[in-house]
């Protein structure tokens, strides 16, 4: 139990404290005292002891409070005064006396001047620095007779001179007034104890080694995990017994500092705060190794809840100098964090483009949410893109859902197959795109976004706005940045480049182009890859487990023989064809074939958007 500690120098000092704080220690609030009478021999090790049983704070007299002072740091030592009126009402006790000694500390104020004249004029001021002093002051002194001494209630204990000694003791206001502010001092430095112990003891928790110092290096606090890593004393209270001083700084700075603590690798960051108008220092210390095994963890964690994006541009492998274009029009987009629409037929790699655009973006540090939206019936998708309330409908999980688009926030979603949405979830989605807000189903707040949309759509989208069925508003929302990719048919240089790419995986080794038999090379480039990048990857992993080099045939490898390319009808080297006189031709063609139905030249002109004078011109 905390207890307030008073030294006393005698058994009558003992008893005036404990007179004078008899009621007051007994108030609910009040805390409890101790009041021991000094050993002069033992000054200190009696005031430790005091320390250690739970002293919050130690009052003294004048020479016991200067010893202490200077040598105590752990707990505050206050000094019990003497006022002009507690001497003034020993001198008067003294007062039948001829000749007065008072001897007085020199940190004592004394006003003399209050003192009556008859009374002032017998008395002789010495004053003393400390014991030592004091006792040679006594020794000095002249003994006779109607002579009195007045000081401190150390006198009696360590002299024996033959002269009556008055004690000055404190009055029982300046008493109370002390223990008061000791309480109030003690109070304050148990809630300031209680906050640094906290702090101590969130520190200690951090994985972080935290060591705070001021700008000459003395420091305040280090943690245990910075005694771990750089293997500190106990007793370290200076950076430079810790680390070296940065060239050239004047202060402990550390800006991305590695430094090499077998078996650590640490990185150190400091960061200047003030307090009281003084500079001090924060350092952070991390363990790179722990570093890249959280990284590791976060990764792995994302990974398996899918949101993340693996392919880059670099994966993105052509000889075809179109899709070469194409990849440099991507990568500029993705610097940019407008909507995306890319377009293409099944198995081109639109999934591809999503993903690399997505990690040459800045977002590339969040989520990729892909989803085939043709995957899932129209109300399951809806949920599964907003997200749902709990009871937002029968089956709902009790907790609600967050929706892709939630878990998307900071990254990008890829919406596959966006063609296939309902109407009902193509105006929702709108209302994303235009708001950045989403609303899951069944509630009634909205939930703020920050997320890139890149589209993919493998039908023709301006043919289902004609028709009716995707929304022409979204589509201006959704086609801000267009990619066409082009269907493997239309980039013959690329056959055989993927071909011999995927087969050289397969073998585990490089496969030259010159490896393949030339049929093999023709059968590649006449046939219709109507299942594109997909198709001939297929294709390369048939001739990889039983291909046969020197087959007269090579149809076994494709998916279906009569999806082979249809012949041309035109050979360039035998075709002549006159276009001038064959538009002329199929001009007169139309125009005598309307005739022939009955309609009359200047309904005829009207038709065809032409003049009655160019219609005659054509019919000549």
């Amino acid at each position: 139990m905390e207890k307030i500690c008073f030294l006393a120098t005698d058994q009558v000092m003992k008893n005036k404290i404990e007179q004078a704080l008899w009621n007051h220690t007994k108030e609910p609030d009040s805390m409890p005292i101790d009041v021991s009478i000094l050993d002069f021999k033992n000054i200190f090790g009696q005031a430790r002891d005091m320390i250690k049983n739970g002293a919050p704070v130690l009052i003294a007299s004048g020479g016991t409070y200067q010893e202490l002072a200077p040598v105590i740091r752990e707990v505050p030592v206050l000094r019990l005064y003497i006022s002009t009126y507690d001497i003034m009402y020993t001198l008067e006790q003294a007062r039948k006396y001829k000749k007065i000694y008072l001897l007085l500390n020199s940190s004592v104020i004394f006003e003399s001047s209050m003192c009556p004249p008859e009374l002032r004029s017998k008395t002789e001021i010495y004053t003393y620095k400390d014991r030592p002093d004091l006792e040679h002051l006594v020794d000095s002194l002249d003994v006779g007779p109607d002579m009195a001494i007045v000081g401190t209630a150390i006198l009696p204990r360590i002299t024996n001179i033959p002269l009556p000694i008055f004690t000055i003791m404190p009055s029982n206001p300046t008493i109370f007034s002390l223990y008061q502010y000791a309480h109030d001092l003690a109070s304050f430095n148990k809630r300031e104890r209680q906050q640094l112990s906290l702090l101590s003891s969130v520190l200690s928790h951090v994985d972080e080694g935290i060591i705070m110092y001021d700008a000459e290096g003395t420091i305040s606090h280090i943690n245990k995990q910075a005694r771990q890593f750089l293997k500190i004393r106990e007793d370290a209270k200076a950076m430079e017994t810790i680390l070296p001083r940065q060239q050239g700084d004047h202060a402990y700075t550390f800006s991305n500092t590695i430094i090499e603590k077998p078996p650590y690798t640490l990185v150190l960051n400091s960061s200047p705060f003030s307090i009281d108008k003084q500079t001090r220092y924060i350092l952070s210390i991390r363990d790179v190794t722990q570093l890249q095994k959280m990284e590791k963890n976060i990764r792995y964690k994302l990974s398996k809840t899918g949101l993340t994006a693996v392919h880059h541009f670099d994966d993105i492998l052509t000889a075809d100098a179109k899709m070469k274009a194409l990849k440099a029009t991507a990568e500029t987009m993705a610097a940019y964090d407008a909507p995306v629409l890319i377009q293409g037929e099944s198995g081109t790699g639109k999934e591809l483009f999503a993903q690399s655009i997505h990690n040459a973006s800045p977002r590339r540090n969040g989520p990729f949410v892909a989803v085939n939206c043709a995957a899932l019936p129209p109300e399951l998708l809806e949920s599964e893109l907003f997200g749902y309330e709990s009871g937002a409908f029968t089956g709902a999980r009790k907790e609600g859902k967050a929706g892709l688009f939630e878990l998307a926030h900071g990254g990008t979603i890829f919406l596959d197959e966006i063609n296939s949405m309902s109407p009902a979830i193509q105006s929702k989605l709108l209302r994303v795109l235009e708001t950045k807000q989403v609303m899951r189903i069944g509630s009634d707040y909205v939930i703020p976004l920050d997320i890139r949309i890149i589209s993919a759509t493998n039908t023709d989208i301006i043919e289902k706005i004609n028709e009716g069925s995707f929304r022409k508003d979204l589509y201006f929302r959704l086609n801000t940045l267009t990619l066409t990719l082009p269907s493997l048919d239309e980039r013959p240089s690329d056959i055989v480049y993927l071909f011999l790419h995927f087969l050289s995986g397969f073998a585990g080794h490089t496969i030259k182009k010159s490896a393949l038999p030339e049929p093999l090379r023709q059968a590649l480039q006449d046939h219709h890859w109507w299942g594109n990048i997909r198709e001939i990857r297929s294709t390369a992993l048939r001739y990889y487990i039983y291909g046969k080099p020197g087959s007269p045939s090579y149809d076994y490898l494709f998916d279906q023989t009569n999806h082979k390319k249809r012949a041309h009808l035109i050979d360039p080297r035998t075709f002549k064809l006159d276009m001038k006189k064959a538009q002329h031709t199929f001009q007169q063609l139309v125009i005598n074939d309307l005739l022939e139905q009955g309609y009359t030249k200047t309904e005829v002109a009207s038709m065809l958007n032409i003049t009655r004078q160019t219609l005659f011109n054509h019919l000549k």
